[in-house]
C-alpha cells in the first residue's frame, strides 16, 4: 500500500539523517541514537494516524487497515526504544544548560517506562495462560496516555545532550515530528469531539441475533456511504465509550441504523439499556467497503452479523442498477437472519439484485461449491465482497481456488482495532 511505503520512508529518513549527525561517535552510540530517532518519528506518525484522517484512507485501503498498520508501527517503535535503552550512548554531547539536561534525563525514564507499559498493554489482548481479556474501556483509556508520554519523550529529545548542533538536519527533522505528534495528540483530546454528530434514538428492535438501533440527526448528519462504519456512543452511564459499528442503513433525511450483535460486555449492556429517546454521538463514516468501487458482477457473502454493511448497500440499490449483484447471508439457523424480508423485497424490486438466505442448520455449512451454485451468473471474474468470520472467508476463497475459479478481486475489512 502507498500509505505504508510513505510511513516507512519517513521513519527511515530519521535513520539516514542520523548518519552525518552521529556516525563519528562510534557504532554503538550511533546505533542507539539512530534507533531512538527512528522510534520517535514512528511514535509521532502513530499519534497522527490516531486522528483518523479520512484523506489517508485510499492510501492504506481504509481506516481498518490504518489501525492495523498503527499497531505494527507501535511494535516497531517499542523494539527500537528497547535498542536505545540497552545500547547506552557514550559521547560528550552538546547541551543547553545542565538543568535542562538533567530534567531531560529524568523525563526520559518516565517516558520510557510509561511507553513500554502502554505499548505492551495495547499489544496484549488477553493475558497469556489465562482467560482474562483486557477490557476495551481499560485499553482505550490507557491508550489516551500515550500522547502524554510522547510529550515527555519530545522534551527529552529536545534538551538531552547530543553530538550535533540544534540546527542539524536530524534536529530539525525530529522537531518537526515532535510538533506533529503533540498537535495530533491535542487534536484527539480537545478538537476531535466536533467531528461527532448528535442523534436521537427513534426505535430499538431486539432481534434474536442483533439489537437494531435507529436514530435521526438532531441537527446535521454524518457524511457516510453505504458499507462504511461509524463510532457510536450513548449519552448515558455505561455506554459512553465510543465503539466502531458498521452502518446498517442510511436514509435520505440523515436517519441512521445500526444492527449490533451482543457479543461483549458493552454490546450486552447496549441491548439491555438502549431506549427510544436516548441521545447518541456518531462519528463517521469510515472505511472503503463500498460496492461502488466494485465491478460489473459482484458476489456479496455475509456470515452472521456480517450482513450489516450489505443491508445499507442493498438499501441504496435502485431499479436501474447496472451491476449484477448476488447476496448470500449465511446463518446458523433462520432465527439469526436480520431484515431478510426487506432484502427479499429489494430483490423483487431490483432486477440486477438477488438474495439467498443460507440456513446452515437445514442446508449444512456453506462451501465454495454451494456458493457457486447459488450465484445466478458466472462467478469467474466476479468480485467477492465478504463480511463475517475470517475462517469462513479463508475456507471459501481456498475452495474457489481449488475448484479453479478465479475472482477479479476479494474485498473485506479487518474489523478489530486493537
Amino acid at each position: 500500500m502507498t500509505g505504508r511505503t510513505i510511513v516507512i520512508v519517513l521513519c527511515l529518513l530519521a535513520t539516514l539523517f542520523s548518519i552525518p549527525a552521529a556516525s563519528h561517535t562510534g557504532l554503538v552510540t550511533w546505533t542507539s541514537l539512530a534507533a531512538s530517532s527512528t522510534a520517535f518519528v514512528a511514535m509521532a506518525i502513530n499519534q497522527y494516524l490516531a486522528t483518523r484522517p479520512r484523506y489517508l484512507e485510499p492510501l492504506f485501503g481504509g481506516l481498518d487497515r490504518i489501525y492495523h498498520f498503527h499497531r505494527h508501527v507501535g511494535m516497531a517503535a517499542l523494539a527500537l526504544i528497547l535498542v536505545h535503552y540497552f545500547l547506552t550512548p557514550d559521547f560528550q554531547g552538546k547541551q543547553l544548560t545542565a538543568g535542562l539536561n538533567a530534567a531531560a534525563k529524568q523525563v526520559a525514564s518516565w517516558g520510557f517506562y510509561g511507553l513500554v507499559a502502554l505499548i505492551g498493554l495495547s499489544l496484549v489482548k488477553r493475558v497469556p495462560f489465562t482467560k482474562w481479556e483486557v477490557p476495551y474501556n481499560l485499553w482505550r483509556q490507557s491508550h489516551r496516555f500515550m500522547g502524554v508520554f510522547f510529550m515527555l519523550i519530545a522534551f527529552h529529545q529536545a534538551f538531552i545532550k547530543r553530538p550535533f548542533e540544534g540546527t542539524a538536519l536530524l534536529a530539525n527533522y525530529l522537531n518537526l515530528f515532535a510538533a506533529i505528534g503533540i498537535l495530533s495528540f491535542l487534536y484527539t483530546q480537545f478538537v476531535a469531539f466536533f467531528k461527532k454528530r448528535r442523534y436521537e434514538v427513534t426505535d430499538v428492535i431486539r432481534l434474536p441475533a442483533a439489537t437494531v438501533i435507529e436514530a435521526r440527526p438532531v441537527r446535521s448528519a454524518i457524511r457516510a456511504m453505504p458499507g462504511q462504519f461509524g463510532f457510536l456512543s450513548f449519552a448515558k452511564a455505561g455506554l459512553r465509550e465510543p465503539h466502531p459499528f458498521t452502518i446498517a442503513g442510511l436514509a435520505p433525511d440523515g436517519a441512521i441504523r445500526f444492527a449490533i450483535k451482543p457479543l461483549g460486555d458493552y454490546t450486552r449492556r447496549l441491548r439491555e439499556a438502549a431506549a427510544i429517546g436516548d441521545r447518541i454521538l456518531v462519528e463517521g463514516g469510515y472505511g472503503r467497503f463500498t460496492h461502488r468501487r466494485g465491478g460489473e458482477r459482484q458476489v456479496w457473502l455475509a456470515g452472521g452479523i456480517g450482513i450489516t454493511p450489505f443491508l445499507a448497500m442493498a438499501d441504496s440499490l435502485t431499479a436501474d442498477e447496472k451491476r449484477r449483484i448476488h447476496l448470500v447471508h449465511c446463518v446458523r439457523d433462520a432465527s439469526e437472519a436480520v431484515r431478510a424480508e426487506a432484502l427479499a423485497a429489494k430483490a423483487s424490486e431490483v432486477p440486477a439484485f438477488s438474495f439467498a438466505l443460507h440456513d446452515s442448520a437445514a442446508a449444512g455449512r456453506i462451501d465454495a461449491d454451494k456458493l457457486t451454485r447459488s450465484v445466478p451468473f458466472e462467478i469467474d471474474g466476479a468480485d467477492l465482497w465478504f463480511c463475517g468470520p475470517p475462517p469462513l472467508r479463508v475456507a471459501i476463497v481456498d475452495g474457489l481456488k481449488k475448484a479453479g475459479r478465479r475472482l477479479r478481486r476479494i474485498e473485506f475489512e479487518r474489523f478489530e482495532f486493537r
